[in-house]
């Protein structure tokens, strides 16, 4: 079956950034009295931020305290990152093909609404999208697979027909989740280990997705699961 919505994850996939979120929760973890490794951010990675408040502090957050928690580590986030905030190799080509094949695009993420503006109005990359699933549309973080079902039901397509593009762990289980494929890019995680996690696909740039001139992606088209004429690794 031809896939017929593409969803994207915005941080790791839409923009390589990761790192600096990393940074910014260690400095906020810092000034809070923790001492939180790199290796604890990435584990953690694509859940929603209070997810990582009530790990980080060890108890329940309240409302207005996660939105001051919220903002003071963005704030620092945001200034790390926005001297560096640049679209990906391949990306905005690889959008164009999606619309003139007549593929609906689709963002779902766990960021918050000042990050989402930071990043799609930011770099003009909103009018790619017909819908942005943030976490005031959905329940459950990921890796359950409430985001990605969301944005399906707004694009109008059925989940078995879509393909997520994410960089978590937690990202792929909730597509899977979902009945959704995933193309995992490596910003983030190392190959292994998403294909570990069960990606279906692999790449390490948009920019290996010029398959219109490469004879093996059509019209923005994705191959079938372990298609071997795909130019990335199952």
């Amino acid at each position: 079956m031809d896939n017929q919505a593409y969803i994207f994850d915005m941080d790791g996939v839409l923009v390589n950034n990761c790192r600096y979120h990393v940074m910014a929760w260690r400095v906020f973890s810092k000034k809070h009295g923790f001492e939180l490794t790199d290796e604890q951010v990435l584990e953690w990675m694509g859940a929603a931020n209070r997810v990582y408040m009530e790990r980080l502090l060890g108890r329940a957050v309240a409302d207005d305290e996660l939105t001051a928690l919220e903002n003071e580590k963005e704030s620092i986030y945001r200034e790390l990152y926005a001297p560096h905030r640049r679209i990906p190799d391949g990306l905005c080509a690889f959008l164009d093909r999606a619309h003139a094949a007549g593929i609906p695009c689709g963002v779902a993420t766990g960021a918050p609404e000042q990050n989402i503006t930071f990043i799609l109005d930011g770099l003009d990359l909103r009018r790619y999208f017909r819908c942005v699933v943030d976490p005031t549309q959905y329940s459950r973080s990921k890796p359950a697979p409430d985001c990605y079902l969301r944005a399906a039901e707004l694009l109008g397509v059925d989940p078995e027909t879509c393909t997520v593009f994410e960089d978590a762990v937690a990202g792929i289980q909730a597509a899977h989740a979902a009945g959704m494929r995933v193309v995992a890019i490596t910003t983030t995680n190392p190959r292994t280990t998403l294909q570990s996690a069960g990606a279906d696909c692999t790449i390490d740039s948009f920019a290996e997705l010029e398959g219109a001139s490469g004879g093996r992606v059509h019209d923005a088209r994705l191959p079938a699961r372990n298609d071997s004429s795909f130019p990335i690794t199952n």
